[in-house]
Parts: structure tokens; C-alpha cells; sequence
């Protein structure tokens, strides 16, 4: 991951900066050392060149190490928030596929339904084809009575008044 690497290299950093102080405290210990055998007279030592550097050096490292914590920080606070993001992710998903489930179940409902009523209206289409046929029917049989019934009440009446 590039954030492992980025750490290791800061922490191979940070090893060869301490044995670059380490290197200089004891080159700094040393002339020390050697002006007190020499000059016994200056208690305050002056900042000179390895000193000054010791001291850069120092306050560089505090300052790389900060850095290197603040974005330890940042990307322990991101890996949460994409954590909680990614739990959030799947409880959506979790809900959809619970979702999907019910409609297709729904649909699957509903088509086994518009089948039924299918089979209902071709039923009852049936049936009122063969009420109207059958109306019809009677409705032909009844003129047909009627004509009888009236050819009857003429050969009475041409009866009755012959």
C-alpha cells in the first residue's frame, strides 16, 4: 500500500537521522571534551558549526516526525471514514436485495394473479357467448311460438265463426 511505504521510508528516515545525531553528539562530545582540556575558561559553549547543524538536524527530525504523525492521523481518520462509509454501503445493499426479494415475489404474485384473471374473463366471455346464443335461441323460439299461437287464434276464430 502506498501508506506502508510511505511510513517505512519515514521510519528508514528517521533511523539514519538518529545515527546522524547519534554520530554528531559524540563529535560535539568530543570537542567539547577537547576544549576543556584546552580552554577551561568558557563555561557557556558557542554554537558553532556541528553544533548548529546537530541543532537543524534536530529540529528537522521533530518536524518530519510531526508531519509524518499528522498524516498518520489523516489517514486513521479517512481509513474510518471509509470504514463506516463501507458499513453504511452494505446495509443499503442489504436493504435493496430485501427489496428486490419482496418485489419479485410480489411479481411473481401479481403474474399468477393476471393469469387467474385471464382464465376467469375467457371463462366468463365464454359464458356470455353461450348466454347470448342461448338468448337468441329463446328469443327465436318465443316469434316462432308467437306466429304458432296466433295461426291457432285465427283457425279458432275462423272455426268459431264458420
Amino acid at each position: 500500500m502506498y501508506t506502508n511505504d510511505k511510513v517505512k521510508s519515514y521510519a528508514a528516515e528517521k533511523a539514519s537521522l538518529l545515527k546522524e545525531i547519534k554520530a554528531l553528539k559524540t563529535e560535539l562530545e568530543d570537542h567539547q571534551y577537547s576544549a576543556r582540556k584546552g580552554e577551561s575558561s568558557s563555561s557557556i559553549p558557542q554554537m558553532n558549526g556541528p553544533e548548529m547543524q546537530l541543532y537543524e538536524i534536530q529540529r528537522q527530525s521533530d518536524y518530519e516526525r510531526g508531519e509524518a504523525s499528522k498524516q498518520i492521523h489523516d489517514y486513521k481518520f479517512k481509513l474510518q471514514k471509509a470504514e463506516q462509509d463501507i458499513a453504511t454501503l452494505e446495509g443499503m445493499v442489504t436493504r435493496l436485495e430485501t427489496q428486490v426479494k419482496r418485489y419479485k415475489t410480489d411479481a411473481e404474485r401479481a403474474e399468477g394473479v393476471e393469469d387467474e384473471l385471464k382464465q376467469e374473463k375467457r371463462k366468463l366471455q365464454k359464458e356470455l357467448r353461450e348466454a347470448l346464443t342461448q338468448i337468441e335461441e329463446l328469443q327465436n323460439q318465443n316469434k316462432h311460438l308467437t306466429a304458432r299461437l296466433e295461426r291457432i287464434k285465427q283457425t279458432r276464430t275462423a272455426l268459431g265463426i264458420q
